[in-house]
């Protein structure tokens, strides 16, 4: 159960504090970003990784490109909880 309101959550969108996670977070995904595309690259002391390391950190760079992608969506994913909880609440009212 989602206890904000719909226009509690629009403000919080609207806010410097979530303008600053979305920043933050832009930076974290390009930085993930840069990193994937030196995967496989060679090591500082020139050796190339082997391939169950270049698939563990190729997992995990995804890992952290999902949580950033995730955490954007959270404003859009109570405002969805909230219309749903609504559309819950109409149903049981006609019942």
């Amino acid at each position: 159960m989602i206890m904000s309101t719909k226009s509690e959550i629009e403000e919080f969108v609207e806010s410097m504090v979530w303008k600053d996670f979305v920043n933050e977070l832009k930076i974290l995904y390009a930085l993930a970003q840069s990193e994937y595309d030196l995967v496989g690259e060679p090591k500082t002391d020139g050796t190339m990784p082997n391939m169950s390391e270049t698939l563990i950190h190729l997992g995990d760079i995804k890992g952290r490109k999902k949580a950033v992608d995730y955490f954007l969506e959270v404003p859009n994913i109570l405002l969805q909880q909230l219309e749903d909880e609504k559309d819950d609440n109409r149903r049981n009212q006609t019942d």
